[in-house]
């Protein structure tokens, strides 16, 4: 009678981190807690402060991770310097803000014994634990016009056209043959859905899968959506949904994007009132201009 074959690749887990204190150690710890054991932990910490909190279970637990310290914080970045570091067969990338239960390592691996999926989305719930979109059948889809769902509360397997990085995974070998995370990407937005579709490209399956769920606290202190200020951060969040646009669609479908993105726009405006600055007025127009000033540099770079 042969023997059962077990599946049992080196899982490298990736966690970019900036800024982030007791929530980073509860990550750590529901890591440190996983029933599956072929793993190592990779942080990538581009934080310019220091937390006496985290810095203590760091020290203490420094011997169960790979701890690297970098500056200029872009998560891309970040999760790029862990890939080039990582020893494992799969890569899974972690928020530094989620917890999940002992088998999330576990349920991610299991999705890899068939060899036409390139990378797994997981399941991502609210801090509250609600569960929005239970029974929704359009998980990670991208239209057209570049318009995105969301559907990441679902408890229905099925195929996306996007991850959402906080909680994904690649094959090392399909990451080999895409490529890396683009470092143009800011805020951050999008570099998650520019790496899907650039799998998909390549023919691999990506898989939303209900059982490798996180809960997503959204920590208010830190993360990367706070590296800039608000001005700054509309001007990425226009500058990367340009960019990422522009870099998969039709040029001539841009104004479908920018309109379906038109909500932004007047948060920015009504900011410009809020605080009596008019840069909030520009910002929109700027990110814009940035973006296709991107994709420009870039198209001309591999031209």
């Amino acid at each position: 009678m042969k023997s059962k074959i077990i599946y049992n690749p080196l899982v490298s887990v990736i966690i970019p981190t900036f800024n982030r204190n007791i929530s980073l150690c509860n990550t750590l710890s529901c890591l440190f807690k996983q029933l599956y054991k072929n793993y190592e932990i990779i942080i990538v910490d581009q934080s310019d402060k220091e937390f006496k909190e985290k810095d203590l279970f760091l020290i203490k637990n420094k011997n169960k991770f790979k701890y690297l310290a970098t500056k200029i914080p872009n998560a891309a970045r970040a999760r790029n310097i862990g890939i080039l570091e990582a020893r494992g067969t799969i890569l899974l990338f972690l928020d530094d803000d989620v917890i999940f239960d002992k088998d999330l390592i576990k349920n991610h691996v299991s999705n890899y014994t068939d060899k036409k999926i390139g990378a797994v989305a997981g399941r991502v719930t609210s801090n509250e634990g609600k569960n929005k979109e239970l029974k929704s059948l359009k998980v990670g889809r991208i239209s057209w016009f570049g318009k995105f769902t969301d559907g990441f509360s679902s408890m229905i397997r099925q195929e996306v056209d996007t991850v959402i990085a906080c909680n994904a995974s690649w094959k090392k070998t399909c990451l080999d043959r895409v490529g890396l995370f683009d470092e143009k990407f800011t805020g951050p937005i999008r570099e998650d859905s520019d790496l899907s579709l650039r799998t998909k490209m390549q023919g691999y399956k990506i898989v939303f899968d209900p059982a490798s769920v996180v809960i997503h606290v959204r920590d208010q202190t830190g993360g990367f959506r706070k590296t800039e200020g608000k001005i700054n951060w509309y001007i990425g969040l226009f500058k990367s949904e340009t960019y990422f646009f522009v870099k998969h669609y039709p040029k001539i479908l841009l104004p479908f994007i920018l309109l379906t993105r038109s909500r932004w726009a007047i948060y920015s405006m009504l900011n410009a009132i809020r605080y009596r600055n008019t840069l909030y007025l520009e910002a929109p127009f700027l990110g814009i201009y940035r973006g296709l000033k991107d994709y420009t540099e870039q198209h001309e770079h591999w031209s």
